[in-house]
């Protein structure tokens, strides 16, 4: 009977373990492939598309939780009557050092906001909310 209770304790915690590095390890590719951003891989389409007008490009890994948590607050702009005439993107920060380069953004999840090609504000991390976000570009 200790043996088995023995047994027990180590198939929970085994369990246990799996369990937490499964819910660790999530992916958010199918969630940058399904979003409505429009994404862009590669420096002379980010330069053409963010050259006139308001943008915001949020800079993400596929791997990342971090971006993961903050991809919904940016995908809420999207609907937004009010922001119809902001370009919103996303680059895989992995996949093309070219751009993350040139604007010098050096970790992610990092949001741009652009004017007219002129990078006005930078935002990093996963605590950008969506109505921040929305004065930000309203402003300009």
């Amino acid at each position: 009977m200790l043996l088995l209770k023995k047994n027990m304790r180590i198939l929970i915690m085994f369990l246990s373990v799996i369990f937490v590095l499964s819910a660790c390890t999530k992916d958010s590719t199918k969630d940058a492939e399904n979003s409505e951003l429009v994404t862009v891989n590669n420096l002379q389409e980010f330069d053409t598309k963010v050259n006139s007008g308001i943008s915001l490009v949020f800079f993400h890994a596929t791997w990342c939780p971090k971006c993961a948590a903050q991809r919904p607050e940016v995908e809420a702009l999207i609907g937004d009557g009010e922001l119809s005439h902001v370009f919103m993107a996303q680059v895989d920060f992995e996949k093309n050092p070219d751009i993350k380069n040139k604007y010098n953004v050096f970790g992610f999840p990092t949001i741009l906001i652009i004017k007219d090609g002129d990078v006005r504000h930078t935002l990093t991390g996963q605590n950008n909310k969506k109505e921040e976000l929305k004065k930000l570009l309203k402003a300009l």
